[in-house]
């Protein structure tokens, strides 16, 4: 990347600024003919006496001449804007391209980071990098010449007009200029200086944020929550104290700036208005130079705030590039895959010869290694952490590279060969794999997205590769089709959903993938027949609870014409749900149909009446927790800020005061959220069941045709409900403990009878991960990133803690990929057992090689037999 600002303006958008500086240029005649006509207006066509005039070819009278010449004005006025117009929007295309290129060289620039580097710099520093600090260089770049250029060339233009009416007076417009010139600079230093050390210390506060969000666990059980406000709180009284100075150097230059900005015009009404009392100066060359000179203000104050702005941006964006510009960076031909085809290795072999390297931390180094690893071996790396056992791994993959010695597979160093190829032979997973916020299928799809297969061709996506040519971006489509499933080994999407199931089989998370899919709400990807299974497996349900006695009365099953005391007072009386997945039922008393519905079906009244009931008794128990607001959020209907809103409404309803439409629908929505089997809070007689049933047949008559409404159908599968709850239809019982583990045996039984359970699986792939796989447990992402290292067919695997614990999964994954080399890096002395031979890691070296009878000793105790035998005797 360019170091220099300029010189990354003018390498990549030369030929734009080019334009804008001839833009500029342009507009300089139309700008001098707009201050020379109102002289000509004043001296010639008002003061003048001499007409008719000759103008273009006509003899004009005075009021004729006076019009064409206000008209000439008119049309120069449009057309220095409509100038001014072409050239912002072109230097805001500009800027706005330049800052998406710098964005992207910023970002390609983290993916060729080696990864020690990402040990010392936080996602909380790189993050305002890319998005907040470059912000304001994309905006100077379109100004970075046309500013200059335009105001400098305004300014001159200006000057030129001045000195033409009196030589002294322009000579007094432009005096104090040069003091400015010299001031400012020497007062602009020290901003420079400060403005650095604001952006360091944001970006410590930044990184001391994201520490927060990291670490909340610890923090809270370490009850360390003051230590981190206190540093907190001292680093942005720092960034106040940078402020400060800022703004008194700021401010004292506009000061400055200002005080000499207003001498020139004692010059002009004092020493002008003398030479047009004595004759030598025209009245109107007078006011032509006073409005001159008050435009002349303006170009003066752009350049200076030009000036100061290149200042901050040259700061911003030399503290960016000094922190992406590294000179360790991996080579972009690395990461730019492989353009001229598949490069074909002359075997697999992996050899570190004399190798050293460093993981970027203490702990985190191996030391001169030598090892080597034929095609089609299973090796145990065998060491505890901090041994090197990681960083001998990792280099064995590529991922780490040598500091000394050389790392190869099939002779070829890793460092000469793009990722493309390396990632098409080595599958990788370590003990913690990164998941993405995306669902479980494409996390294992992941490693299958190295190239697009099909590219769009619709119009959008050729302007998106004009402009991604422009600025140097990516030219391929995200939009396009990137899973590659013939790396798979399959053709189909069906086959390999089917190849899916088997490896979610293989890693033991089938039962884990069941239940997510029980409790997703997509219906996506399903097998053909899946909503008829699915209603087969409710009948079934349905008829267990009503007749086997093993089951019944677990689930109050949903009824056309009966009450559920464990569903919600609004699902029992739509009878439906929102289609909106994750819309609460109550939310639908703010939906003017839904309330008309009510007041049409004689209901609305006494949902009012019990929602007011509800508030008065919320009201009561939690007005006056005070700052307790948990309490509130985990048994109040009420948040701590509706309550004063609810007591108001309350107020008004208790006083018989109209309600607004708003203060009903409130209090309907409080009725909605009341399960009638759990909570106590009203009473409901049968008459006001029996209302509530009855008044389905206009809700569903209203909501019928409502795109937002799922309406419960005994017949339909309900795409709002998760795939439990259209089985179930129903809920469980609130009056019957354990009812939840009863039903889960039961839907067992079911769908495996009906043989639901894989499809109900191929569900679970769909459930999101969340951010890093966060809601997923560590042994599940284990799981799911050896499912996406499996997926790749790889010749080569290599894992890390991945197994440790569990012999039967290594045994199956060993199973699967029989042909291929296998590096398993363990703390398991029963793992390393398993394999074919051991590589013994301690304190960064290479201690012992053999099969693991022969490196026990070494490996578990520290020491060989002969040492052992020695110590013995």
């Amino acid at each position: 990347m360019e170091r220099n600002l300029f010189g990354f303006i003018w390498r990549y958008s030369k030929r734009q600024q080019i334009v804008i500086l001839a833009l500029t240029v342009c507009s300089f005649p139309i700008l001098y003919m707009t201050l020379e006509l109102p002289k000509w207006i004043v001296n010639d066509a008002i003061s003048g006496t001499d007409f008719p005039k000759m103008f273009w070819g006509f003899e004009l009278g005075q009021i004729p001449y006076l019009i064409a010449l206000c008209a000439c004005f008119l049309f120069l006025v449009v057309a220095n804007n409509g100038v001014k117009y072409t050239l912002n929007i072109y230097k805001g295309i500009a800027g706005e391209r330049m800052l998406r290129r710098l964005r992207f060289m910023l970002y390609n620039s983290i993916l060729r980071f080696r990864l020690p580097r990402f040990r010392r710099v936080s996602g909380g520093e790189l993050i305002p990098m890319i998005t907040a600090e470059v912000e304001d260089v994309g905006v100077f770049i379109g100004e970075a010449i046309a500013t200059p250029a335009f105001q400098g060339g305004t300014l001159l233009v200006y000057t030129v007009f001045i000195f033409a009416q009196d030589p002294f007076l322009g000579a007094a417009a432009i005096s104090l200029y040069p003091i400015q010139g010299y001031i400012i600079p020497k007062l602009q230093k020290r901003v420079i200086q400060l403005s650095r050390e604001r952006i360091i210390n944001i970006r410590a506060i930044s990184e001391r944020i994201n520490e927060t969000v990291s670490a909340a666990a610890d923090i809270h059980a370490n009850d360390t929550s003051r230590w981190h406000m206190a540093d907190l709180s001292d680093r942005l009284f720092l960034n106040y104290r940078i402020r400060l100075a800022i703004f008194r150097r700021k401010y004292m230059i506009k000061f400055i700036n200002n005080f000499m900005n207003q001498l020139p015009p004692f010059f002009f009404y004092s020493v002008g208005g003398y030479l047009v009392i004595q004759g030598n100066l025209s009245f109107g060359a007078l006011v032509a130079v006073l409005a001159a000179y008050k435009d002349l203000a303006s170009p003066w104050k752009e350049l200076l705030d030009w000036y100061q702005t290149l200042a901050g941006v040259k700061v911003k964006y030399e503290t960016v590039v000094e922190n992406f510009d590294v000179d360790d960076a991996m080579p972009p031909e690395r990461i730019k895959g492989e353009p001229d085809g598949p490069i074909e290795l002359t075997s697999l072999d992996l050899a570190l010869n004399s190798v050293s390297a460093s993981g970027g931390g203490s702990g985190q180094e191996i030391i001169d290694v030598t090892l080597e690893v034929e095609y089609g071996n299973r090796l145990a790396v065998y060491g505890a952490d901090g041994s090197g056992r990681t960083e001998l791994v990792m280099s064995l993959c590529g991922l780490l590279s040598p500091m000394a010695g050389r790392s190869t597979i099939g002779g070829r160093r890793f460092d000469d060969l793009p990722h493309q190829t390396i990632a098409r032979h080595i599958s990788y997973v370590g003990s913690d794999p990164y998941l993405f916020n995306e669902t479980i299928r494409s996390n294992i799809v992941y490693g299958l997205r190295t190239d697009p297969i099909e590219e769009d061709g619709d119009h959008l996506a050729d302007l998106r590769q004009v402009e991604a040519s422009l600025t140097g971006n990516s030219l391929h489509d995200i939009s396009a089709t990137w899973e590659d499933l013939s790396r798979a080994g399959v053709d189909a999407q069906d086959e390999f959903d089917d190849m899916l199931i088997e490896l979610v089989q293989l890693v033991g998370l089938e039962a884990d993938l069941y239940r997510l899919g029980l409790a997703s709400y997509s219906f996506e990807n399903r097998d053909p027949g899946f909503d008829e299974k699915i209603l087969k497996a409710r009948a079934d349900v349905v008829r267990r609870v009503q007749e086997d006695k093993s089951w019944k009365g677990l689930v109050a099953l949903w009824d056309r014409d009966g009450f559920n005391h464990s569903a919600t007072i609004g699902e029992n009386v739509l009878y439906g749900v929102p289609k909106t997945v994750g819309t609460p039922v109550w939310s639908a008393a703010s939906d003017p149909a839904v309330m008309n519905a009510l007041v049409k079906a004689g209901i609305a009244d006494r949902l009012v009446g019990m929602g007011a009931d509800v508030a008065a008794t919320m009201i009561e128990l939690f007005s006056d927790t005070g700052a307790d607001a948990s309490l509130i959020g985990d048994y109040s209907f009420l948040s701590a800020e509706e309550i004063p809103q609810f007591t108001e409404r309350l107020r008004r309803h208790k006083a018989g005061e109209d309600l607004s439409k708003a203060d009903r629908a409130s209090f309907v929505g409080l009725a909605f959220r009341i399960i009638p089997g759990r909570h106590r809070i009203v009473t409901l007689t049968e008459q006001d069941e029996q209302q509530m049933v009855e008044a389905r047949g206009v809700i569903h008559e209203t909501l019928k045709d409502d795109p937002n409404y799922a309406l419960f159908d005994a017949n339909t599968v309900i795409a709002p409900l998760s795939i439990e709850e259209n089985i179930l239809f129903g809920k469980p019982r609130v009056d019957r403990r354990g009812a939840s583990d009863k039903i889960d045996a039961l839907l067992r039984d079911t769908t495996r009878a009906l043989g639901l359970r894989e499809p109900i699986a191929r569900a679970g792939l769909n459930f999101n991960v969340g951010i890093a796989g966060g809601r997923l447990s560590s042994g599940q992402r284990r799981r799911v990133g050896l499912i996406r290292a499996l997926v790749k067919k790889p010749e080569i695997l290599i894992l890390d803690s991945v197994v440790d614990g569990d012999r039967q999964l290594l045994s199956r994954v060993l199973g699967a990929v029989q042909s291929s080399t296998v590096v398993v890096g363990t703390t398991d002395p029963k793992v390393a057992e398993a394999m074919e031979s051991v590589a013994v890691m301690r304190d960064g070296r290479l201690v012992a090689r053999g099969r693991w009878d022969s490196v026990k000793n070494i490996a578990v105790y520290g020491e060989d037999d002969e040492a052992r035998e020695k110590e013995a005797s």
